[in-house]
């Protein structure tokens, strides 16, 4: 197997930092993209098993941390938004595009909560993108644990300008900057389902308290192509490597019927 680190500085000289796998380095291979969650890093123990996985199945596999998420992005982790979100992707894309054993017909970004959000915001202006896998996909920016909040809370950090959350993989509060309000709040969201052209494949919690099902239920009744929406008994918001193995055959089946 061969795993190429890399690294891309912004117009700032922060860097986002990630890995690119494969098993084949000699021919070309359809990808995998791994778009992080909100707090979520290339490192995680599940997604770099699923990574693993898609890997034997005979995709190219891509994590990377963003410049202003929580990983090894070296840039400030409180103005995380989904701007630049899709900023880092669009970098990401332009390098791995570049690799010779990547067809780049056949990129597939994967993602999860903010990430799969981000990867339809990106997708529906971007035709290199073949397909999305999108897990627990906000259709509301405003209806996320993180972001439901009445007028009066929204309204107090406006006027600080920033507010704490708790971040498991770092084990402390982290500092958010109210930018990621303002960005996200101004996302159109319907606007970006209803240019999206690749297949999509919507795979939601049925116990999702994070982000309620109805979410993954409005985007796919909005979207113009091809579309799956697939509500998991069971299934809570947080996944775990034994969640991602149980959903890996409805992945590959969805990623087989691709032309």
């Amino acid at each position: 197997m061969v795993s190429e680190r890399f690294e891309m500085l912004n117009e700032k000289e922060q860097s986002l930092v990630g890995v690119i796998e494969t098993v084949h380095p000699r021919k070309k291979q359809p990808v995998i993209i791994f778009l992080n969650g909100f707090l979520d890093t290339m490192d995680s123990q599940a997604k770099k098993q699923l990574a693993a996985a898609f890997l034997q199945a005979g995709y190219v596999t891509v994590r990377f941390d963003y410049t202003y998420g929580f990983g090894e992005g070296s840039g400030d982790k409180s103005f995380f938004t989904l701007s630049n979100q899709v900023q880092d992707i669009s970098k990401v894309m332009d390098y791995v595009t570049r690799r010779g054993y990547v067809a780049p017909d056949k990129i597939v970004l994967i993602g999860h909560c903010f990430g799969s959000m981000a990867a339809i915001f990106f997708a529906a202006f971007d035709d290199r993108v073949k397909a999305i896998i999108a897990m627990s996909t906000p259709f509301w920016f405003s209806d996320t644990k993180v972001t439901r909040m009445d007028d009066h809370e929204l309204s107090r950090i406006k006027l600080k300008r920033y507010f704490h959350l708790y971040c498991n993989t770092l084990g402390k509060e982290v500092r958010i900057d109210y930018t990621f309000f303002e960005d996200g709040l101004k996302k159109d969201m319907g606007r970006a389902v209803r240019n999206l052209q690749q297949p999509i494949l919507l795979v939601h919690g049925e116990n999702d308290e994070s982000i309620p099902v109805k979410n993954s239920e409005e985007i796919a009744s909005r979207v113009p192509g091809e579309k799956q929406l697939e509500i998991v008994p069971g299934l809570g918001h947080t996944l775990e490597w034994k969640d991602l193995k149980k959903l890996l055959p409805l992945f590959l089946d969805f990623l087989k019927r691709l032309k």
